[in-house]
């Protein structure tokens, strides 16, 4: 096919659906007002109301660390880490169907409001590359998408940095963490993870690590752990929802 015949294409698709929004206006799948954002499922006024952290806080106390980037409780300091809020009410929902129904336009929006939170902090981040939480092939095939790596593709966007999505790998299947109590979080990944080329991208780099959800922060712990092996310097994490 022809680059003037696909973007024709393109052109005629975008114009279909917009007649199709006239026609149909999207309703937002939370509260059923008009969808009147970016991603045509959920309206503005939902996604304001997300409630969580504005500050990026400390992955081992959960402190707010508001204008500093280190913890000044835990030594060493632990991983600090972004969300955009907590893993309740709408933020819940939205993150369920975009893992469980493929609403895929709902990562691109969190990745957006991801990169927005972390701007102010950007230049003394000093990230290199974004870098998500893979996904086991298995669920990766049930899913069709990593969501993780949908989410860190919206940030790529909007902050300008390279997005890696086969730099870490899944090296062993896992129970699922949210059917685990927290005290069994740690063990079951222990070494699930790994680098796929160890030092190829990785040496001095500053890497944002992108998952969806977290809770005990023990998956977010343990890639930081093979990234840091794989000598990268510092890891600095970037979640859609934190867990209470």
């Amino acid at each position: 096919m022809g680059i003037a015949l696909k973007k024709t294409m393109g052109l005629l698709g975008r114009q279909l659906d917009d007649l199709l929004d006239l026609l149909y206006p999207p309703v937002c799948g939370l509260c059923g007002h008009p969808a009147d954002s970016d991603d045509r499922l959920i309206c503005q006024r939902c996604w304001e109301s997300i409630e969580g952290p504005e500050a990026p806080y400390c992955s081992g106390c959960r402190q707010l660390l508001q204008d500093r980037l280190k913890c000044p409780v835990c030594h060493p300091a632990p991983m600090t880490v972004f969300s955009l809020g907590y893993y309740d009410g709408p933020l819940q929902t939205i993150v369920h169907d975009l893992k469980f129904k493929s609403l895929k336009p709902l990562a691109n929006n969190i990745g957006r409001r991801l990169a927005e939170r972390i701007t102010p902090y950007l230049d003394r981040l000093k990230p290199d590359l974004i870098v998500p939480v893979p996904l086991h092939d298995s669920r990766w095939y049930g899913r069709g998408f990593n969501q993780s790596e949908e989410i860190a593709a919206g940030m790529g966007k909007i902050l300008g940095i390279p997005v890696l999505g086969d730099v870490l790998y899944v090296a062993r299947k896992t129970k699922q963490q949210a059917r685990l109590p927290a005290s069994q979080r740690e063990a079951n990944v222990r070494g699930a993870y790994a680098v796929d080329d160890p030092g190829a991208a990785l040496d001095g780099k500053i890497v944002l690590l992108v998952d969806d959800v977290t809770t005990t922060g023990a998956t977010l712990r343990e890639n930081e752990r093979v990234l840091l092996q794989a000598s990268a310097t510092k890891i600095v994490a970037a979640v859609a929802a934190t867990a209470l």
